[in-house]
């Protein structure tokens, strides 16, 4: 991470009178844009940005910076490697996103230690180490015994949506770790916490119904409550297609609902429900564009990965006996879930359409662990697995090189300077990461001068008292148990 380091601005002193009215003055232009709903759509690129900027001449205003890209879209997938889907885009099973990173730029996305993902996408949200930001992993709040999962009101800094809000940028955000309690996004943007793809499932978190805190604005609720799919509603065609039961086996396991900790069957009719929701709530969300930047987060290629590599890589459990026949059953489980993830992907851009830049993304990537049940794994907080594996990278599109280009260095840090640099938003002093500028498109302008803070500047953040949903997250809890994340 030295490259970091290197990278890091200085940070100018303290300011004078006229100064400090003069940042007011600005911040209350931007407080006065409002926050109405979901839906009224982005702004267009020739619009400017005022904003206060901090450097070591002083402040002044941002000169007329134009959006560089018309409109940003994030696909997250948990646990996504390259040691998939190189070989599964070379077989022309990834369209998708072969054509993007073809036409675009790609690099081994390098995380952190430990491989937490609730750590980890949370520093992609906001450019800043977990020290920082607050969420340090699965156990709830540092130095309290349990209580919840960790959640937006542990955050301590602003994400990118919320910096969005600050310029006037759009955002739409479905599913990204820790986002329940969903934030009060700005105005014509939304959020559905990571909460909403699973509060259905009776089963597996002992909560039947959605409330006010899950998604923003509150008048999206009815909407996203009739786009989410209880495990039993899974198509029996998604089963043949990952697990190749018989008449009776399908049955039973069409019948079934009930949630077994860290059995493979019943954990996949879960996560690819979870995952199903997403798209579909995706979709409906989405359709109320054009959003400035928008967000999809999946969780499925983990949890596939996490409880089928023994089936796709045998080899590497000398120690275990796996039987030939559920080799042949489930050994193609994980490809064909990436797969999965390439047919949301071009479904979700249907709707963005053609002129969206994408960002493709993994928070680690995965490996062996030689252990059973959990057979994949990332980190130390897997024994047996590799120590933090990089995760994936992709951009593409408008405003981004078109050649193919491999990235010597990105990191998690680097991804929401990027995100803010492309919307025309300086990064921050206090952000550690980079812009990545050699995947910009050529001619494309310098990165802003960076300002000494975002949490200086425009709405503060004030996540206020930290939740506690101990009925909603206690089967949660035992599942991190079992993977081994938490004690």
């Amino acid at each position: 991470m030295s490259h970091i380091a290197e990278q890091r601005p200085a940070v100018a002193g303290g300011l004078s009178g006229n100064r400090i009215l003069t940042v007011l003055i600005l911040i209350l232009a931007v407080l006065l844009i409002g926050t109405e709903g979901c839906g009224r759509g982005g702004k267009t690129g020739d619009e400017t940005v005022p904003a206060a900027v901090q450097t070591a001449a002083g402040i002044h205003q941002v000169a007329n910076r134009p959006k560089l890209v018309q409109r940003l879209f994030i696909f997250g997938i948990d646990g996504a490697t390259w040691r998939f889907m190189d070989p599964l885009i070379k077989a022309g099973k990834l369209p998708t996103i072969a054509r993007l990173a073809g036409n675009g730029v790609r690099a081994n996305l390098q995380t952190l230690e430990p491989t937490v993902s609730p750590a980890i996408w949370t520093t992609i949200a906001t450019g800043v180490l977990p020290q920082t930001h607050g969420i340090l992993g699965f156990d709830g709040v540092p130095g309290v015994s349990m209580t919840t999962l960790p959640n937006s009101k542990m955050r301590r800094v602003k994400a990118y949506w919320n910096i969005l809000g600050d310029f006037d940028r759009t955002s739409a955000t479905v599913g990204w770790w820790a986002s329940w309690p969903a934030d009060q996004v700005g105005e014509g943007s939304c959020m559905v916490s990571d909460r909403v793809p699973y509060t259905r499932m009776e089963a597996a978190i002992k909560r039947d119904s959605l409330g006010p805190e899950d998604v923003y604005p509150v008048g999206l609720l009815d909407r996203v409550r009739a786009q989410v799919e209880r495990p039993e509603m899974i198509d029996p065609a998604a089963v043949e297609r990952f697990l190749h039961f018989d008449a009776e086996e399908m049955d039973q396991y069409l019948l079934k609902a009930e949630y077994r900790m860290g059995s493979f069957l019943p954990e996949f009719k879960y996560v690819y429900q979870s995952d199903r929701s997403t798209l579909k709530i995706s979709r409906e969300i989405l359709a109320d564009g054009p959003f400035d930047v928008a967000a999809a987060y999946f969780t499925g290629v983990d949890t596939v990965s996490h409880l089928y590599w023994h089936f796709t890589y045998p080899n590497e459990f000398p120690r275990q006996r796996i039987d030939p026949q559920e080799i042949e059953r489930y050994g193609r489980v994980i490809p064909r879930y990436y797969e999965l993830m390439d047919e949301y992907l071009a479904s979700l851009l249907e709707v963005l359409g053609p002129d969206t830049t994408v960002v493709i993304l993994s928070d680690h990537g995965f490996g062996g662990t030689g252990n059973l049940p959990w057979s994949g794994g990332h980190g130390r907080i897997t024994p047996g697995a590799p120590i933090a594996p990089a995760g994936v990278l992709i951009l593409s599109g408008p405003g981004i090189r078109d050649d193919g280009h491999f990235l010597s260095q990105a990191h998690v840090l680097d991804v929401a300077p990027t995100i803010l640099h492309l919307m025309g938003i300086p990064a921050a002093a206090d952000m550690p990461g980079r812009v990545l500028t050699q995947a910009m498109a050529p001619g494309s302008p310098a990165e802003l001068p960076r300002i000494a803070s975002h949490e200086r500047i425009g709405t503060p953040w004030n996540p206020g008292a930290i939740p506690v949903d101990p009925a909603g997250d206690a089967e949660r809890v035992e599942r991190l148990k079992r993977l081994g994340y938490i004690q």
